[in-house]
């Protein structure tokens, strides 16, 4: 072999060992890019089934408190994010008369709290569940029901 002619065997395996490794790289894209995605799915998944049993149990664990006997009124939800004891009720009316208690429903105010130290009188409650199951809790006017409000009694 000359010097001016060309090294057919050289460029075969320079032109083979290119191939090999744009194809090896290509493979381990390939692979990161499928274990990315099950980390990514496994993620996903993971935090969709928490977020649907927190939002269970925040719906379990809370109620909207009623200004009065109407869908319409004033509503101020409130939680429990660690109950005590079974009873979804009378943990719900307990959450209410707090709200009514200090102020925040039965008052002229649209904000927060009045913060005057004072303790608000608290009407006699009653509860409806919701479509969703959270409870709704209403004052007694005027002889209203949850039927009146297109909801059944809590079970």
């Amino acid at each position: 072999m000359t010097v001016d002619e060309p090294n057919y065997d050289r460029m075969r395996d320079d032109l083979m060992r290119e191939v090999r490794r744009r194809t090896d790289r290509n493979r381990t894209r390939k692979r990161v890019g499928v274990f990315i995605g099950a980390g990514v799915l496994v993620a996903v998944t993971t935090g969709g089934a928490l977020i649907a049993l927190a939002s269970a149990e925040l719906r379990h664990n809370s109620a909207y408190c009623h200004e009065s006997a109407s869908l319409q009124s004033r509503v101020q939800q409130v939680g429990d994010p660690s109950p005590v004891g079974k009873d979804r009720v009378a943990r719900a009316i307990g959450l209410c008369e707090s709200v009514w208690r200090i102020g925040v429903l039965g008052g002229d105010n649209d904000g927060p709290p009045p913060n005057d130290g004072r303790i608000h009188p608290v009407p006699e409650l009653f509860v409806c569940a919701q479509r969703d199951g959270t409870l709704a809790v209403f004052p007694e006017q005027n002889g209203a029901a949850c039927s009146d409000l297109g909801m059944e009694p809590p079970r």
